[in-house]
């Protein structure tokens, strides 16, 4: 027997999964281990791989470790053990979970330990936690409802740094990362590292840094799989947002990393945000409050009476803006709809016409210049003049500019006092004195099983975004004062409202009481794959397939622990007969 390592190549396919055993020479023993980066020879080639097992082996037919890359291991034994989980539930070839926890570049300079010097801060909510993290002792995972806009967190973190441990923050965006990245260096200077996720080189960097504790690293979703040294808690902002989940293959969701992390390495996770996920709620979270209430005052506007066509805008929504204007204060008003319909619209007598192809579904007759539709006389006054509409921001800045007589307004984030957007702008948005949610009974109109707490997400995120002065509020425009969405943001209490929501979820069958993972086969589909979906274990329902624009779709449905590592297997074949196969593990839109 002599000294060996199993090594798992940076291949993306299942069948390496296993890794292969290598020999270690001698000039690397001493420092070759679990989560060194080595060279390795693989069918005629040198490969970068893994290393995920260190131990004795037959000499026979082993081949030699080239040698180890970077200046320090990327994972350690706990750490593994996470990316395993991660790499079965999410339906994923090993070596792309080992790459997801590798920095952008070979890591060479690990940075000495930096000292820190103790502090006092105001009590916060987390004091107790941090100090639990900072003895190694285990908190139960603990969704924290509040405003972390503020950044009076910040300084309660002192603990951990003081006991030479690290903390975590994670961001769902890389302009919140800066924000949250310049409220902590201004508290804990040197102490911050921050991943930028913009240039390779500043994130390695980072990277460097988290290996030497005590250090706060905050980044974006991708850092969710970093190895932090000496990490005794993760803070998540804001978890239930959509760029928590990744998209494309493999679809990791940052709080179900996080969790899973935490129970398996040891450390504590604190979610913080104004609204706490369905999901979140159904694992059983401890959910303590920041404060009395995670939001600002909030204005109902009740527009039930309003006369057809009096504008996306009520009067008084409209005076409100030109007062917060004249103040040399800022607003910004919300929609959630980011482009209008199809439309075109009479400049005679502005009746409003629109395409039967793009928005058939709402029974109006038309025309549509996007899709080559001829306009056609106006049904109302004969005229053939039409002018095409422009999207639902440009069309609030067209009302709000007209309605209080000057140029106050424009789409996204600007130097005007008045700026409209969807939810993509808040991540660039400072703090405003005024918010409006132009359409509050919209947002509940969709089709999909995530609409109401979607709506509770979003006006909560819009909430937080203003500032505590006198006078600040949010504005809800409703036809229905009385709804319960409407009245849970008036008293300032989400959780009930997702508590009902997690109910009827489980009375549906849906999510989180149900486990889903969406299928796509595109290209040369096997002629298997029926018979392979087939095979499955009983718990998993199969729904499908249909027929999409290049392949088909399906929908698996139940309790799926069993069917994960079966699915690999299935994915593996289907993605070596040439098939390009997409899965979506806990898909948000089904």
């Amino acid at each position: 027997m002599i000294p060996a390592a199993r090594v798992v190549p940076d291949v993306a396919s299942f069948s390496v999964d296993d890794g292969f055993w290598y020999s270690i020479p001698e000039h690397l023993q001493a420092d070759l281990t679990i989560g060194s980066i080595v060279r390795v020879p693989l069918s005629g080639r040198r490969v970068r791989g893994w290393v995920v097992e260190v131990g004795e082996h037959a000499p026979e037919r082993l081949r030699e470790i080239g040698g180890i890359s970077g200046a320090a291991p990327v994972f350690g034994a706990d750490h593994l053990k996470s990316l395993q989980w991660a790499a079965t539930h999410y339906v994923a070839p090993m070596s792309v979970m080992l790459t997801r926890a590798t920095p952008p570049n070979l890591p060479r300079k690990i940075p000495c330990r930096a000292t820190v010097e103790g502090g006092r801060h105001r009590p916060h909510p987390l004091d107790a936690i941090v100090a639990r993290s900072a003895a190694d002792l285990n908190s139960p995972v603990t969704a924290l409802v509040g405003n972390w806009h503020r950044g009076d967190w910040l300084p309660a973190l002192s603990a951990a740094f003081e006991s030479g441990k690290s903390v975590q923050v994670i961001s769902a965006s890389v302009a919140e990362a800066r924000t949250v990245g310049e409220m902590a260096t201004a508290v804990w200077g040197d102490l911050v590292a921050i991943v930028s996720g913009e240039d390779d080189a500043v994130d390695t960097a980072a990277w460097e840094l988290a290996q030497s504790a005590p250090r706060l690293v905050i980044g974006t979703p991708k850092t969710s799989t970093w190895r932090v040294d000496g990490l005794a808690l993760a803070v998540v902002l804001e978890e239930g947002r959509r760029a928590m989940k990744d998209r494309q293959t493999p679809t990791l969701h940052v709080r179900d990393v996080m969790r899973t992390r935490s129970r398996v390495e040891g450390f504590n996770v604190v979610f913080l945000g104004p609204t706490p996920s369905v999901e979140l709620l159904a694992a059983g979270a401890e959910i303590l409050g920041e404060s009395a209430r995670p939001w600002s005052l909030v204005e109902i506007v009740d527009r039930a009476d309003d006369a057809p066509g009096s504008g996306f805008l009520s009067d008084r929504v409209v005076a409100a803006l030109s007062a917060t204007a004249k103040a040399g204060k800022r607003s910004f008003v919300f929609t959630h709809r980011r482009a209008g319909l199809a439309s075109t619209r009479c400049s005679n007598c502005r009746l409003l016409r629109t395409c039967t192809k793009c928005a058939s579904r709402l029974g109006r007759v038309a025309s549509c210049p996007k899709c080559g539709t001829e306009a056609g006389a106006c049904t109302r006054c004969g005229s053939d003049r039409f002018e095409e509409m422009g999207t639902v921001p440009d069309r609030l800045v067209t009302e709000i500019n007209r309605r209080t007589g000057s140029a106050v307004a424009a789409v996204h984030p600007t130097d005007l006092p008045v700026s409209v957007g969807t939810e993509r702008d808040l991540a660039n948005l400072e703090i405003v004195d005024l918010a409006v949610a132009a359409d509050v009974d919209g947002m509940l109109l969709g089709t999909g099983y995530r609409t109401s707490e979607e709506a509770l997400r979003q006006l909560g995120r819009l909430a937080s975004m203003v500032g505590p002065a006198q006078g600040s509020r949010l504005m809800l425009q409703t036809s229905r004062p009385d709804s319960l969405l409407v009245k849970t943001m008036r008293r300032g209490e989400p959780v009930p409202y997702l508590e009902r929501v997690l109910v009827e979820r489980a009375r549906e069958g849906f999510p989180p009481s149900s486990e889903m993972i969406a299928l796509e086969v595109r290209g040369d589909v096997p002629d298997s794959v029926h018979a392979d979906l087939g095979e499955l274990d009983a718990g998993a329902g199969v729904m499908g397939p249909i027929e999409t624009e290049d392949g088909l779709r399906w929908l698996l449905v139940g309790k799926l622990a069993k069917t994960r590592p079966q699915l690999r297997k299935i994915v593996g074949r289907w993605r070596d007969r040439g098939a390009t196969v997409r899965v979506d593990a806990d898909p948000i839109d089904v």
